[in-house]
């Protein structure tokens, strides 16, 4: 669809649109399914099903759009030539709320997408303690580089219809290009990450009710109790020296419930999952800093023996929780 998007760029520089005047309905069509269509890449990422339901959804807009401009489809070919050379600024009304809503829908979608990664790294956090490679930041970051290219986009767009300013329209090419490639990119990235099989908001409206019920029907003292007997498995088992662990592996060493456990480790310790794990990594680290016997290991080494699979995140927590970088805490140490 961003391929076939290119168009515009060539109707304009190799004067198509004069013998093809409707490619101006076409290319805004084509504008309006690039929001849906990384919604739905981003969807299947995170291993949803796309309904039915959701798909008529996000085609209405785009039919109601098609069906405002579709008028101009039936003008002479005189009048229609007057609309490009005259730099957009008679445009009738319906082609102005239809190039108006080209340029409206992809922010709206950006700013929808980086709202459900970030629901999805807290979701992740609740069940995970290594996200990673699950997280989706790199999804993040990319659609950051699509909007501001985006932004520039529309800058260029108004500017050069709706001004006086004499601009090089061989910036819009260089402006395309970058947005291809960045789509690439994250095209890349998506076949890279593989599926990430996340709750679905069903499911995370369930275990919410699971754990609100936990709360309501399960006396403090139990609830102690459990506290005491995690804590307790914590400290004997080490189990958090396994990189991969989950909350659903913890529940089973415990002999608890998993809505019961993480309603344990948030209402009472005040964590989430990934937190309480990683906070147990970055105290072993501390000991094992101190401790002789590993005194010809590398701090990355030891980080990983710890449970960190990634040097960036064992810095960033290690900082976060102790206020010094590793190597400060090391040469701090007696």
């Amino acid at each position: 669809m961003i391929c076939l998007y290119l168009l515009n760029i060539y109707s304009v520089k190799y004067d198509l649109w004069k013998s093809v005047p409707n490619i101006f309905l076409f290319i805004t069509v084509v504008a309006l399914t690039f929001g849906p269509l990384l919604y739905f890449y981003v969807t299947s990422l995170l291993g949803r099903k796309i309904s039915r339901k959701q798909l008529l959804f996000h085609s209405i807009p785009i039919v109601l759009t098609f069906l405002i401009i579709l008028p101009f489809a039936f003008r002479d070919n005189s009048e229609k030539w007057l609309y490009f050379t005259d730099k957009f600024i008679n445009l009738p009304i319906n082609l102005a709320i239809g190039t108006f809503l080209q340029y409206l829908s992809a922010p709206i979608y950006f700013i929808w997408i980086i709202s459900i990664l970030r629901q999805h790294k807290t979701i992740i956090k609740q069940t995970h303690s290594s996200i990673d490679k699950i997280s989706l930041n790199w999804m993040r970051k990319l659609l950051y580089g699509v909007a501001s290219v985006w932004i520039v986009d529309c800058l260029f767009v108004l500017s050069i219809n709706f001004t006086q300013f004499e601009i090089y329209y061989g910036i819009s090419i260089i402006i395309k290009y970058t947005f291809i490639f960045l789509m690439i990119l994250l095209g890349f990235y998506g076949i890279n990450q593989g599926y990430i099989f996340s709750s679905n908001h069903k499911s995370d409206h369930k275990n919410q009710k699971e754990n609100n019920d936990a709360k309501k029907r399960i006396p403090d003292e139990t609830i102690e109790e459990y506290t005491e007997a995690l804590l307790q498995f914590m400290q004997n088992e080490k189990i958090y020296l396994n990189s991969e662990i989950r909350i659903q592996d913890l529940a089973i060493g415990v002999n608890m419930p998993v809505h019961i456990l993480s309603h344990v480790i948030n209402s009472n310790l005040n964590q989430n999952f990934y937190d309480f794990i990683n906070s147990y990594r970055i105290d072993e680290v501390k000991k094992r800093l101190h401790d002789k016997d590993y005194a010809n290991y590398t701090i990355v080494a030891i980080a990983n023996d710890c449970g960190f699979n990634s040097k960036a995140t064992f810095n960033r927590l290690f900082k976060q929780y102790t206020g010094v970088t590793p190597s400060q805490y090391k040469k701090a140490s007696p």
